[in-house]
């Protein structure tokens, strides 16, 4: 009994920074294992070293933070301070902010393994370089909101995919999503549209099941990825959105995720 059903989800922050601490080496891992594809986010320290972390500062993510290094950002540290800090949990203590260095060697160690980089804050050039020292431009995602860099990135790595991410209000977002539509997707592959609880009428979410049609049916006729940044979510409301034709989600929660969706292809291909 063979399955055409195949769903691709991110690993929103490393491994998804609800189950196991954000952006460290073991939530990457854990990511990479359940089948997801994770996010590293980038930001630059002071002696030019590319890290995967979300915020500008450490003050959200450390478990124990130097006082003097609190509210500074790590473009005021050397990549030396930024290691020294533990990033884990009482749970998975003795986590660190891997380099983006760091990861390539992980996909370049595994063909099989991608990654998405959401930009934050980096040279692009730098970013550039690196992914075409490792070799792995086709394993990787460049992230964005922003598609002036989006486009430059373009230029400095054809063979990178690239995905602009829209959020904000409901209005928001379709506005943004419909002129993007309007002029082919920027000629990009991929569009993340986040999902928000803020429904009525027996519908959870801020964009509507017919927002959510629109946007398949129009990404699908580009031929372009449509992905949900789906930020909380329960059975119902996930197998809801697999009704409707979703194949790609961002997720916080990748175990309860695959758990989810394996139940969900059971129910449809096992008769």
């Amino acid at each position: 009994m063979k399955s055409d059903f195949v769903i691709l989800w991110e690993a929103h922050r490393g491994g998804g920074g609800k189950e196991l601490p954000e952006s460290t080496p073991a939530s990457f891992e854990y990511g990479w294992r359940l089948g997801g594809i994770p996010e590293a986010d980038v930001n630059s320290t002071r002696d030019g070293v590319l890290m995967s972390l979300h915020d500008g500062t450490l003050d959200r993510t450390a478990r124990f933070l130097k006082p003097e290094w609190r509210g500074k950002p790590i473009s005021e540290l050397d990549s030396a301070e930024v290691r020294s800090v533990d990033i884990g949990s009482e749970m998975w203590p003795n986590q660190r902010v891997p380099s983006i260095d760091e990861l390539i060697a992980r996909l370049r160690d595994d063909p099989d393994k991608e990654i998405i980089i959401d930009y934050k804050s980096a040279p692009l050039q730098q970013l550039a370089d690196l992914i075409h020292a490792g070799g792995v431009a086709r394993q990787v995602t460049l992230a964005t909101t922003d598609e002036t860099v989006a486009a430059e990135f373009r230029r400095l790595a054809p063979d990178v995919r690239i995905k602009i991410w829209i959020g904000g209000s409901r209005g928001d977002i379709m506005n943004r999503f419909r002129e993007f539509a309007a002029r082919g997707f920027g000629g990009f592959e991929q569009v993340q549209l986040h999902l928000a609880h803020e429904g009525g009428g027996g519908w959870p979410f801020r964009l509507t099941r017919e927002d959510i049609r629109e946007a398949l049916d129009r990404t699908a006729a580009a031929g372009v990825l449509l992905q949900l940044f789906v930020m909380e979510f329960n059975r119902e409301e996930l197998f809801a959105l697999l009704d409707l034709g979703v194949r790609s989600f961002a997720v916080d929660y990748p175990h309860r995720f695959t758990l989810l969706t394996a139940e969900y292809e059971a129910a449809k291909s096992w008769k």
